[in-house]
C-alpha cells in the first residue's frame, strides 16, 4: 500500500524521531534512497532554526500533546534545496495507550493545492459527502487526504460503531468508504447495519484481499463494490464516481475537475495485505 503512493512520502518514526520506514513517495519527494533514510534522524531534514531545545521537530511533540499535527512547513531536499510540503503527523500507540511510533505523511504543497487551484464549474453544488472507516490511523488519515484532493467532503470513523453513531446524526451522507478486516464490527456488518439506518446509502468496500476471499470468509456479499489495496489516486477516482454518478449531480462535475484518468493496473498482481 506505501509504495504504491508515490505523489505521498509516508514515514514511520520511532519515540525518539528516527525513521523506521521511508516509503517510495518520500524517497520522490526528498531524495534520499531508503538505505539512506533508515535509522537516521528525521530532525536532518528540518531546518535547523526551527528544531526545539531537545533537537527534534515540534510536530512530534505536538502531535503527542493534541492527538494530531498538522502544518505547512519546509523541509530540506538531499540536494540541499528548500521543500514546502504539507505534513501530518500521528502518534501511533499500542492497546494500553503507551507511546509506540510516529506515522508522519508529506506531500509537496504544489501537488496537495492542486484539486483547490483548478477553476470551479458553476454553478457550485455541494461537495458528494463520504464516511471513510478504517481502524488503521494512518491509512484513515491518507485516504481521507486523497478524496479531499479529489473534491469530495470527508468524516471519518475509527471502528464501526462509531461510523453508526455518525450515519445516525448526518443524514447527508452520500457514501460509506468502509475497510473490510477491521477488529470487532468488520465491514461487511456494518454495511448491514447503516442500511438499517439509511436504505438508500452508497457503500463501497476496500480491503488487501480479494473478492472471493472475503466471500468464502463471510466477510462481504457477492457482487459487492470492492476497490482492491494497494489502490492509486485514479483508481479511486473512477470508483467513486462510478459510484455516486447515479444519483449525485457533483459527481459529474469532479470527473471534470479531475480530468481525464489514465488507465488502471487492474490486471497487476495483487498483494494480500491486512491493510
Amino acid at each position: 500500500m506505501v509504495d504504491s503512493l508515490r505523489d505521498c512520502g509516508l514515514v514511520l518514526l520511532d519515540i525518539e524521531g528516527k525513521v523506521l520506514s521511508w516509503n517510495a513517495g518520500a524517497k520522490g519527494l526528498l531524495g534520499y534512497e531508503e538505505a539512506d533514510a533508515i535509522g537516521q534522524p528525521f530532525a536532518r531534514i528540518v531546518p535547523p532554526e526551527t528544531l526545539d531545545a531537545a533537537g527534534a521537530p515540534p510536530s512530534l511533540a505536538k502531535a503527542r500533546r493534541y492527538g494530531r499535527h498538522e502544518e505547512i512547513c519546509q523541509r530540506t531536499h538531499s540536494d540541499g534545496t528548500g521543500l514546502e510540503v504539507r505534513e501530518v503527523v500521528i502518534p501511533l500507540r499500542d492497546p494500553q495507550h503507551n507511546l509506540v511510533a510516529f506515522g508522519l505523511m508529506m506531500q509537496a504543497l504544489e501537488a496537495a493545492r492542486d484539486a483547490a487551484t483548478r477553476p470551479a464549474a458553476t454553478p457550485v453544488r455541494r461537495a458528494p459527502k463520504v464516511l471513510l472507516v478504517d481502524d488503521d490511523e494512518v491509512v484513515r488519515v491518507m485516504a481521507m487526504h486523497q478524496l479531499e484532493d479529489l473534491g469530495y467532503e470527508v468524516l471519518s470513523a475509527a471502528s464501526g460503531a462509531e461510523a453508526l453513531d455518525i450515519l445516525a446524526r448526518d443524514e447527508s451522507i452520500d457514501l460509506l468508504f468502509t475497510d473490510v478486516i477491521m477488529p470487532g464490527m468488520d465491514g461487511g456488518r456494518l454495511a448491514e447495519e447503516a442500511r438499517t439506518i439509511r436504505p438508500d446509502i452508497r457503500i463501497l468496500f476496500t480491503s488487501g484481499y480479494f473478492e472471493h476471499a472475503l466471500v468464502e470468509r463471510g466477510n462481504i456479499k457477492p457482487n459487492a463494490n470492492l476497490l482492491v489495496k494497494p489502490y492509486r489516486r485514479n483508481e479511486l477516482a473512477r470508483m467513486m464516481n462510478r459510484m455516486l454518478a447515479k444519483d449525485v449531480a457533483e459527481a459529474e462535475e469532479l470527473a471534470w475537475q479531475q480530468g481525464p484518468v489514465s488507465p488502471s493496473r487492474e490486471d497487476a498482481p495483487a498483494r494480500h495485505a491486512r491493510l
